[in-house]
């Protein structure tokens, strides 16, 4: 599989960083920025408003907490929610970026027809 297809993170000491693909999509009155690699959204008035509410917010609580847990801790976390940990580089993680459109749609409870707009996202906290 390409490097295109593949999300990463990097867990430092104190830190995560990479590289990841994320949605969004009007539901409603509201714009949702979702990361679905990492099971977490944010909502706005409008896309600028949700996607700033996902950096400002929802990313570095996301951080704090895990980056509470013990290293090892951190890795099965991110293993559940699908992450794996390179065999060469322990403290590196990728991940297939398959974004089930048709699944978002179900999980959301959304219209059929919504448009889902995917583009590449840095993370670093």
């Amino acid at each position: 599989m390409s490097n295109q297809n593949r999300e990463s993170l990097k867990v430092g000491k104190q830190s995560l960083k990479g590289f990841i693909k994320v949605v969004f999509f009007q539901e409603g009155d509201n714009y949702i920025f979702y990361i679905p690699s990492l099971n977490l959204s944010s909502y706005g008035d409008t896309l600028a408003e949700a996607e700033q509410m996902m950096k400002d917010i929802i990313i570095p609580d996301f951080c704090k907490n895990l980056l509470a847990l013990p290293k090892e801790s951190i890795f099965r976390e991110l293993k559940t929610l699908g992450w794996e940990r390179d065999k060469f580089f322990q403290n590196d993680l990728s991940k297939s970026s398959y974004i089930d459109k048709e699944g978002i749609l179900k999980e959301f409870d959304l219209a059929e027809g919504t448009i889902i707009t995917e583009k590449g996202f840095s993370v670093a906290c």
